[in-house]
């Protein structure tokens, strides 16, 4: 390793919003640099306050005119350009060439297990990711769980070697469970049993029509149970139809997406995270931290291998009508709750963006190692 700092780029096409991979980048660049690199974000669209807080120079990539793999492309060539002078380059799935690729997204998975069908040729992202992964446009891949580090070696030939698993952090000072909800905000009354289904963009993929047709069975079992759905309006709008449908529209309530996530899990009293495939759930962490119990399916999820395995008896699921049976059980039992929620925390505690800023740094000298003549 030089002496001096070694200059790392993170490319990423969109640095800015509340995006997971944006969290990612801006976390790492936080801290790398107490591991001895000087970081630039390299992105088409990006929020200058947002690279200046995590204290990293700013390189902007021209947008293009085009759209598809072909806008893809170019993209990945034109970030080429400006990544000039970089010791290392590390991608956010955006690009054909980079040193360390951290993969976000398993598409063809995750369609596959929403629509139960393929994902189809034409898919811009799922013809990248093939590129990228058959094609081992990387050094070193970092994966976010070791579900999704079976699924690129399954199905891509990606050799094990090559795959490091780097969970996701949180914050400890931030998600410790003390925030002050929003119950009277929201019209929640302080002796509903509130069960939260907190996550953003693809709502199929999250279960958000399970978490929807549970709570309404189980509402017969369980009379205090209400129900949380973090979603913008768009998104919000088939659920509230189909709540209304089955006569559940009084027991649910939604909340756009917000910077303060923290306030929505010191709201509620556990989480009900039905997803279909979810390659690690950064929420699912951080309602753990905040001494949440949390209903998923733990061999769809990768955040559940942080967790103690004797959670699974209690939380794990497998059809709709045991998730609300899952859901009725944890509404009428106050102290149980509490029980897992400590046990998930103490686990969910220790995953933090220090340790995966340190794994990643290790990432980054074994590529540097490697270009070092023998």
């Amino acid at each position: 390793m030089q002496d001096h700092p070694v200059k790392a780029g993170i490319i990423i096409r969109k640095f800015k919003g509340l995006s997971g991979a944006v969290n990612y980048a801006a976390e790492l660049a936080r801290r790398l640099p107490a591991h001895g690199f000087e970081v630039s974000v390299l992105a088409q669209r990006a929020d200058p306050a947002l690279a200046a807080a995590c204290g990293a120079a700013l390189r902007r990539v021209p947008s293009l005119p085009f759209g598809g793999m072909s806008g893809r492309r170019l993209f990945s060539a034109v970030a080429g350009y400006y990544a000039r002078g970089l010791d290392l380059v590390h991608g956010q799935g955006d690009t054909l060439r980079q040193d360390v690729l951290s993969l976000h997204n398993c598409v063809h998975a995750a369609h596959e297990a929403v629509h139960g069908a393929p994902l189809p040729a034409a898919n811009a992202v799922g013809r990248l990711h093939a590129r990228q992964l058959a094609g081992r446009a990387f050094r070193r891949l970092i994966a976010n769980s070791r579900l999704m580090k079976d699924e690129v070696s399954r199905r891509f030939g990606v050799p094990e070697e090559l795959v490091t698993v780097v969970y996701p952090g949180l914050d400890p000072a931030r998600f410790d469970g003390k925030a002050r909800g929003l119950r009277a905000e929201l019209g929640l009354s302080p002796s509903d049993a509130v069960a939260g289904l907190v996550t953003s963009g693809d709502m199929a993929k999250r279960g958000s029509a399970s978490f929807v047709r549970a709570l309404a069975a189980a509402a017969a079992s369980a009379p205090s149970l209400k129900g949380l759905i973090v979603a913008a309006p768009a998104q919000a709008e088939p659920l509230r139809k189909l709540a209304a449908d089955l006569g559940a529209a009084g027991r649910l309530v939604f909340t756009p997406p917000r910077p303060d996530v923290e306030r929505l899990y010191a709201t509620l009293d556990f989480m009900a995270y039905p997803a279909l495939y979810e390659e690690f759930g950064i929420t699912v962490l951080e309602a753990s931290a905040c001494r949440l119990p949390v209903i998923m399916r733990f061999g769809r999820v990768g955040a559940a291998e942080v967790l103690p395995a004797g959670l699974r008896a209690e939380l794990d699921f497998g059809d709709e009508g045991q998730l609300a049976a899952r859901m009725a059980a944890l509404a009428a039992a106050p102290e149980r709750r509490a029980a897992l929620g400590a046990a998930a925390a103490e686990a969910a505690l220790a995953v933090t963006w220090d340790k995966a800023a340190g794994a990643v740094a290790d990432v980054y000298r074994q590529v540097l190692a490697e270009r070092l003549p023998a």
